[in-house]
């Protein structure tokens, strides 16, 4: 009986997904007045940069010719863990047409995301610092992880994700987004 408990409970949190609560809702009125359509910049564990810049169907990225796949994750988060080895897969699978960068919701040191890429076998780059979370504001939030976000190449807003994704679903719309 309790082992039944402990799996409808485990069961849960993976399909749910994990809570984030941002220091965004204790001041509304900055996610307001923020100009995000300036460029700006994610530090990655790899010694390189993301750079953007909002526009009003996306964002413009200097990784060019490639679709981008941003997940949103915390080390701590169960369902996160989850779907790292999906997503590995696939970047693996797409490398030449997409790139998957990993945001943590949480900042991390350079030594703590390089723990966490090396313990789950990542093999796409990690997006670490408390930069972060001036991109998780122009997108006007972000309410639990995982949560994933799919561009064209062109920059182009394709689709979202809230929450764990079937692998198939995810190289379904990764498919029509290189295509």
């Amino acid at each position: 009986m309790k082992f039944k408990i402990f799996l409808v409970v485990a069961l849960l949190a993976i399909l749910t997904g994990c809570n984030n609560t941002s220091n965004e809702e204790s001041n509304p009125t900055s996610v307001i007045e923020a100009d995000y359509s300036k460029p700006f910049k994610l530090t990655l564990n790899d010694g390189s940069e993301l750079k953007m810049q909002k526009k009003d169907n996306g964002y413009d990225f200097n990784i060019k010719d490639k679709a981008i796949f941003l997940n949103f994750f915390a080390t701590w988060c169960p369902p996160c863990k989850v779907e790292i080895p999906y997503l590995t897969t696939l970047q693996e699978k797409f490398k030449d047409k997409l790139q998957i960068i990993g945001v943590s919701v949480e900042a991390l040191s350079l030594e703590q995301a390089n723990e966490f890429k090396e313990l789950l076998n990542i093999n796409y780059p990690i997006a670490y610092t408390d930069e972060n979370q001036y991109l998780i504001s122009s997108l006007g939030g972000v309410v639990g992880i995982p949560f994933s976000i799919l561009y064209y190449p062109n920059g182009k807003f394709a689709t979202s994700y809230s929450g764990l994704v079937p692998i198939e679903m995810l190289e379904n719309d990764i498919k029509k987004v290189i295509e």
